[in-house]
C-alpha cells in the first residue's frame, strides 16, 4: 500500500470480537437513525440487536432462514429483514415478534430501504428487479424491472422520492418509487456495482464496485451525473456510509481495508485494517465515529479524531524536556510521560505515528538502551 500523509487517526473499540463458532459470524450490519443500536444478521439465522456503545444484546429475532439483507425503519420500531426464502419480515423490536411478511421476490432479497417517512420499503433480489411496497397495507406498489442481473444494493433519497441501485450487472439504476418509473441506468463502473448510498442531504450519492473505485455522482437538475472517481482500494468496494455532516465517506472493501476519505479534496485522510472482508459499515448520526462488522464476525467501533490532536500532548512534553536540557527534573518529566501514556488505548500507542513521538520523548530523557537502528 503506498504511503500517504494522514491527517485522522482511526482509534477501534473492539465490540464483538472474531467469531469462535460459524454461528457467530455476521454477514449483515445496520444501525438505526438514532446511533444507539446496530443489527447484525449471524450465520445461524439470528438477526441480533446490540447497544452501538458496548455490544450488549438487547434483543434476538429468530428466523428459520438466513438473513441476506436487513433494514431499520425511520422511527426505530420496526426491523425489515429479507432472507435466502425470497421473503421479507417485519419485526417489532421490542417484543421480537414478527408483525408481517411480504412476497413477491423469486430469488433471496438482497438488500432493503425505507423511505424518509418510514411508509414504504424497497426490496432488490437476485431476480433482477425492486420492488416498493405500501407497509401499512402491506402489499406491493411497483415491481421496477431494468437491471439484467442480481440487484445487490438499494437506498431511497432522504429528501427527494427517488431511489438508486446497484446491480451485478455494473449498472446504476435511478427510479421513481411513486410511478414505478426507471428514470436512467447509468454505466459508469466496469464491474459490478456493491453498494449505493445516499448523502445524508440527498443531493449527491455515492458508487462502490467491483472495479475498485468509488463513484460520487451529483442528483441536482435532472438526472445523476458523475463527478469524481475515487481510487485507492485493492479489492472491491463492498460497504460505503456517510457522516452525519456529510464531510467524510468511510469505505471497506474486500481486502480488509477502511477508508475515510474527505470530501473537501477527496482524499483518503485515515485508514485501518480489518481481520476480515468488509460486510457493513455505518457512520453514526450524531458523532465523528462509525461501525464496522467484517467477516471474521468482528464488529468494531472506530473513534476517528484528528492526528494533531493526538499528537499534541506528546509534542508539547517534548518541547517541556527539550526546555530542560540537563533534565534537572527527570524524575518529574518520567512521571507525567508515563501518565500521558494512559489515556491512550494500547492500539494507539502501537500506531507508528504516536511510537515515533513517544520514541522522541524516549530519546530527549535519556531512557532508550543501546544502539537505535535506524
Amino acid at each position: 500500500m503506498a504511503q500517504r500523509e494522514l491527517s485522522l487517526f482511526l482509534n477501534p473499540v473492539v465490540l464483538k470480537p472474531a467469531a469462535e463458532h460459524g454461528s457467530e459470524i455476521t454477514r449483515r450490519l445496520a444501525m438505526n437513525k438514532v446511533g444507539r443500536m446496530i443489527a447484525a444478521a449471524m450465520q445461524d439465522k439470528s438477526i441480533r440487536l446490540y447497544d452501538v456503545r458496548n455490544c450488549e444484546e438487547m434483543q434476538r429475532l429468530q428466523d428459520n432462514f438466513l438473513c441476506t439483507s436487513i433494514a431499520f425503519s425511520p422511527k426505530g420500531d420496526i426491523i425489515a429483514s429479507g432472507g435466502v426464502d425470497r421473503v421479507i419480515k417485519l419485526w417489532d423490536i421490542k417484543s421480537g415478534s414478527l408483525l408481517g411478511t411480504l412476497e413477491g421476490h423469486t430469488y433471496p432479497v438482497l438488500s432493503l430501504a425505507f423511505s424518509p417517512d418510514g411508509d414504504r420499503l424497497v426490496s432488490s433480489s437476485g431476480d433482477t428487479t425492486l420492488i416498493v411496497w405500501d407497509l401499512e397495507k402491506q402489499q406491493s406498489l411497483h415491481q421496477m424491472k431494468g437491471h439484467k442481473l442480481y440487484v445487490v444494493s438499494a437506498d431511497w433519497s432522504p429528501v427527494e422520492d427517488l431511489i438508486i441501485s446497484g446491480g451485478i450487472d455494473a449498472m446504476i439504476g435511478v427510479w421513481n418509487p411513486s410511478s414505478g418509473e426507471c428514470l436512467a441506468l447509468l454505466e459508469e463502473h466496469r464491474t459490478a456495482v456493491q453498494t449505493v448510498r445516499f448523502t445524508p442531504d440527498g443531493q449527491n450519492f455515492a458508487s462502490g464496485s467491483s472495479d475498485m473505485t468509488i463513484n460520487l455522482w451529483n442528483t441536482e437538475g435532472g438526472l445523476p451525473t458523475a463527478f469524481k472517481t475515487l481510487k485507492g482500494h485493492t479489492a472491491e468496494v463492498r460497504a460505503l456510509s456517510y457522516s452525519h455532516d456529510g464531510k467524510y465517506i468511510v469505505s471497506g472493501s474486500g481486502q480488509k481495508e477502511i477508508f475515510v476519505w474527505s470530501t473537501d479534496d477527496y482524499e483518503i485522510k485515515g485508514e485501518g485494517i480489518t481481520t476480515g472482508e468488509i460486510d457493513g459499515a455505518e457512520f453514526l448520526p450524531d458523532q465523528l465515529a462509525f461501525v464496522s462488522a467484517d467477516g471474521s464476525g468482528t464488529i468494531i467501533r472506530w473513534e476517528i479524531q484528528e492526528l494533531s490532536a493526538m499528537l499534541e500532548p506528546f509534542e508539547k512534553f517534548l518541547e517541556e524536556i527539550q526546555n530542560d536540557p540537563e533534565l534537572t527534573r527527570k524524575a518529574e518529566h518520567i512521571q507525567k510521560f508515563e501518565y500521558i501514556q494512559t489515556q491512550y488505548s494500547d492500539a494507539t500507542l502501537r500506531d507508528k505515528r504516536v511510537f515515533y513521538i513517544m520514541w522522541q520523548c524516549k530519546k530527549a530523557l535519556g531512557l532508550l538502551k543501546g544502539k537505535v537502528v535506524r
